[in-house]
């Protein structure tokens, strides 16, 4: 049967990454990521919750919302729903809790999946993106040689302040910002995952961690929809290619202009 979400170049770097994250320092990393939304998901309410992920390990066992699915990104994913992150089968301001994990991070133009993942969420609704962080002694160790052609250090690792931009410009006010991860991309048997049972306030919160937690609320004032003039294709880095959805909320000019 052909794969009408992913190429077969595609399927390889989605493969990387859900294999990465299986290592020592990809599972550490994941953990300490899952001990965090475990505090902040505890605190969301509401009816429906999605994650969209580059790993298919559920991340909101915390969660008081009942109805909770994960998206798949392959049609070998074990998911009752499939579908392109550019191009989501849900109407607009549906879903109270919409959870990203690392994905932006592998995708060539991450504005797009962020539009579409925005415009799904419900007013007063919240999004939750996960990514890496330049700004920390990762992203230091990602242009040295041979470090760029395998995960993660082939992601886009975009800037915590970059993305708070996009954000803002799709009526997203952002709640908070947690970092983790302070220390080289090491693995160590002996590594400890930190303890936020006593509150995220009470721990080092710099923002030079290696991984950071953006929590953003969909603002309920609308705006006036402007058609953007797209490309003429666009592609889903390393995992699909896709038109965006029609359903846009700035203008290309507005929003492509935070990029620098």
């Amino acid at each position: 049967m052909t794969n009408t979400l992913l190429t077969s170049e595609s399927r390889i770097h989605l493969r990387d990454i859900r294999a990465w994250f299986e290592t020592p320092l990809g599972d550490h990393l994941l953990k300490t990521e899952a001990a965090i939304l475990e505090q902040l998901l505890a605190g969301f309410f509401g009816y429906h919750l999605l994650q969209v992920s580059v790993q298919q390990s559920e991340l909101f066992s915390a969660s008081p919302i009942r109805h909770r699915i994960c998206l798949g990104l392959d049609e070998q994913d074990q998911s009752s729903m499939l579908a392109k992150p550019t191009h989501l089968p849900l109407e607009s301001d549906a879903i109270d809790v919409v959870l990203v994990h690392h994905l932006l991070d592998f995708v060539d133009s991450p504005q797009d999946a962020l539009r579409e993942l925005s415009r799904i969420v419900l007013p007063m609704g919240h999004l939750v993106i996960i990514g890496f962080n330049p700004f920390s002694l990762w992203g230091l160790c990602k242009p040295f040689a041979g470090l760029r052609k395998s995960p993660p250090w082939n992601g886009r690792f975009i800037r915590p302040g970059r993305l708070m931009d996009w954000m803002n410009l799709l009526n997203f006010k952002i709640d908070r910002a947690q970092f983790c991860n302070y220390g080289l991309p090491l693995s160590r048997q002996d590594a400890k995952i930190p303890d936020y049972s006593q509150g995220l306030s009470r721990g080092v919160n710099w923002p030079f961690g290696a991984a950071y937690i953006i929590v953003a609320r969909k603002q309920v004032g609308t705006m006036t929809p402007i058609r953007p003039i797209w490309k003429s294709q666009q592609s889903f880095g390393r995992l699909a290619a896709v038109r965006p959805a029609n359903r846009d909320l700035v203008s290309r000019d507005k929003f492509n202009s935070t990029e620098t």
